[in-house]
């Protein structure tokens, strides 16, 4: 390579690099090819069973080339838990009222259920890690309050509660769920799994208890389908006379 003559007469090699913006374009394309390798791995075999290795090879890229990016699998796993939460917000039903109330609670149900059904491993590693690492623990803690609060503005907005009244039963809405979707999706407990055998089954069934707790009555028959009507009470037949 050619030398030429610095201003101080010093002689310097003529360096042939690439732009700065060019190396972090492609740095930033390998990062999400490895996130999104993890999440694809965590998804097909669990927490327990994700290997630096595995991530690579499924991302095509060298091994110690995840090490330039993330210090081990918990950070790797932490960052997917945060998008996972960004994505499931970011398509959440919008906060505006709907045609009948039942319709905003089922829409925001089955956004829930058919993005953790998708993601078994993530949402296996938010509930079986939650509770062992801190940083799990506080993605979901705070992404379950943010969601809560959701619940509230709902609650003021379509169902006449006051604001601490909705935040109440929005918490108690959230736990309920959070319990229901561990013990259809994760344990897959066989009552659940023959009452709502699908994501959209579970959340409708999900939705005909959170519209009870709400209003004290069932929903309105028509805007219901059939995993929902199978948990009201059947239309009473009139007498012959």
């Amino acid at each position: 390579m050619p030398a030429r003559k610095s201003g101080a007469g010093r002689t310097e090699k003529r360096l042939s690099v690439r732009p700065r913006e060019l190396l972090k374009a492609r740095g930033l394309r390998s990062r999400e090819f490895l996130k999104k390798a993890a999440r694809e791995v965590l998804n097909e075999q669990g927490y327990p069973s994700l290997r630096v290795q595995d991530v690579a090879a499924r991302a095509g890229v060298a091994t110690g080339l995840f090490y330039r990016y993330f210090h081990d699998l918990r950070e790797i796993v932490g960052e997917l838990a945060e998008d996972f939460f960004a994505e499931l917000h970011a398509s959440a039903a919008q906060p505006v009222k709907a045609a009948h109330p039942y319709a905003w609670i089922v829409a925001t149900l089955r956004n829930v259920t058919t993005k953790f059904a998708a993601n078994p491993g993530m949402l296996a590693c938010l509930f079986g890690l939650a509770g062992d690492y801190e940083e799990f623990d506080e993605i979901w803690k705070r992404n379950a309050h943010r969601w809560n609060l959701e619940v509230a503005r709902f609650l003021t907005r379509d169902a006449g509660y006051d604001r601490a009244r909705a935040r109440r039963a929005a918490f108690m809405l959230g736990a309920m769920t959070e319990g229901v979707i561990y013990q259809a999706l994760i344990r897959h407990t066989a009552d659940l799994v023959q009452l709502a055998g699908r994501p959209d089954e579970l959340a409708d069934a999900l939705a005909v208890m959170w519209y009870r707790a709400i209003f004290l009555e069932d929903p309105p028959r028509a805007q219901l389908r059939a995993s929902g009507q199978r948990l009201i009470a059947p239309p009473q037949r009139r007498r012959k006379t």
